[in-house]
C-alpha cells in the first residue's frame, strides 16, 4: 500500500510542476507582448534610418547668352570735320571772266570752294562758266564734277556782275593731296565769249 502511495504522489508532484512551467511560460509571453524590449542578452535592433526627402533635379544652366554686337551707330567712327585752308588765287580768261579762289574747305562728302566771280566784255552782256564739264582734278586724275545751283545751272553771269559765293563739287579729295586743278568749260577754249575755258592750280600744302 504504500508503494502504490507513493507512485500516485510522484504523478501528481509531476504534475503540479507541468501545470507550473505552463503557467510561467505563458506569464513570459504576455509580457513580452506587453514590452517592446529586448531580452536581457539579445542584440538591440538597428536603428530606423527614415527615408531621405526626395533630391530635387537640378535644372540646366542655360548658356551665356553672346555679348550684343554694337550697332552701326555706334561701331561708326564720328566723321572727321571739314579742312579749311585759305587760298589767294586768281584766274584770268581772255573772254573778260575772273575768278578769286579765296578758300577750300576739305569734307568727308564734298569739296567746297569759296569764290568771287567777275564778267567784263563790250561785245557780250552775258557769259556760262559751267555750259561743258566743270570740275576739280586731284593729282592721280580723279574729278570731282561741280554741283549745279538749282538756280543758275550754267552758272550764267551777266556783264558788269561779280558773283560771290561757293562753288561745291562732290566727292572728297585725298589727305595727302598736294594740289587741285580747277577746270572751267573743260575743252574750250579762253576766248570763247559764250563759255570760256579756263584753269587754274589750287596748292593745299606748303610748297604744293
Amino acid at each position: 500500500m504504500t508503494q502504490h502511495f507513493s507512485c500516485q504522489a510522484t504523478a501528481s508532484w509531476r504534475l503540479a510542476v507541468a501545470l507550473a512551467l505552463a503557467t510561467l511560460a505563458l506569464a513570459g509571453c504576455k509580457d513580452q507582448a506587453a514590452s517592446p524590449e529586448a531580452p536581457p542578452g539579445a542584440p538591440a535592433p538597428a536603428p530606423v534610418t527614415p527615408p531621405a526627402p526626395p533630391v530635387a533635379p537640378v535644372a540646366p544652366v542655360a548658356p551665356a547668352a553672346p555679348a550684343a554686337e554694337p550697332t552701326a551707330a555706334a561701331a561708326a567712327a564720328p566723321a572727321a570735320a571739314p579742312r579749311k585752308l585759305p587760298l589767294a588765287v586768281q584766274g584770268v580768261a581772255p573772254a573778260g571772266v575772273t575768278v578769286r579762289v579765296k578758300g577750300v574747305e576739305l569734307g568727308s562728302d564734298a569739296t567746297v570752294l569759296d569764290v568771287s566771280i567777275s564778267f567784263a566784255n563790250r561785245i557780250t552782256d552775258s557769259t556760262m562758266l559751267a555750259l561743258a564739264d566743270t570740275f576739280l582734278e586731284d593729282e592721280s586724275g580723279a574729278r570731282l564734277h561741280i554741283k549745279r545751283p538749282d538756280g543758275n545751272r550754267d552758272i550764267t553771269i551777266r556783264e558788269g556782275q561779280t558773283l560771290d559765293g561757293q562753288l561745291v563739287f562732290l566727292g572728297s579729295v585725298p589727305a595727302t593731296a598736294h594740289k587741285l586743278r580747277l577746270v572751267f568749260n573743260d575743252g574750250n577754249d579762253g576766248d570763247n565769249i559764250v563759255a570760256p575755258g579756263l584753269v587754274m592750280e589750287l596748292p593745299l600744302q606748303a610748297g604744293g
